[in-house]
């Protein structure tokens, strides 16, 4: 099922920003979104800055879940950034998706990729160990 939802640019930024948007619609293609959004906004030193702020407060806030994982931000950010640069329509978030669907089907492998490594399974087991050991008898 895909979800689906007609806001502006600029509605989408400060629902996040404000912690008023519906965490129904919180998706991945969204977390995309938001990261263009800055991108064109602010440039990306500034964005990556922003994007890791806003999400790591609505992660908290209106999510309530300690799930936020910076590494993954950040990736997202320069990522995106990436294939703007590629691209023949880097101003059209729509057509960005189209010309390269790897970032919409595949962001996972990218990431991989881009790093060497899987930052969410780094960033889970470091978790895990601050976590107490807790045995089964």
């Amino acid at each position: 099922m895909s979800l689906t939802i007609e806001i502006n640019d600029t509605e989408l930024l400060k629902e996040i920003e404000n912690c008023t948007f519906d965490t129904t619609f919180f998706t991945h293609n969204i977390m995309l979104r938001l990261s263009w959004i800055l991108i064109q906004k602010y440039g990306l030193k500034e964005a990556t800055i922003k994007n890791c702020e806003i999400k790591e407060n609505y992660y908290k806030n209106v999510l309530k879940n300690d799930k936020f994982n910076l590494p993954l931000t950040k990736a997202y950010t320069d990522i995106l950034y990436h294939f703007m640069e590629k691209s023949a329509s880097p101003d059209n978030f729509d057509k960005l998706l189209s010309e390269f669907p790897r970032l919409k089907y595949n962001f996972k492998k990218l990431v991989k990729n881009h790093y060497g490594y899987n930052i969410l399974k780094e960033d889970r087991e470091k978790e895990i160990g601050k976590r107490p050991i807790l045995f089964n008898f």
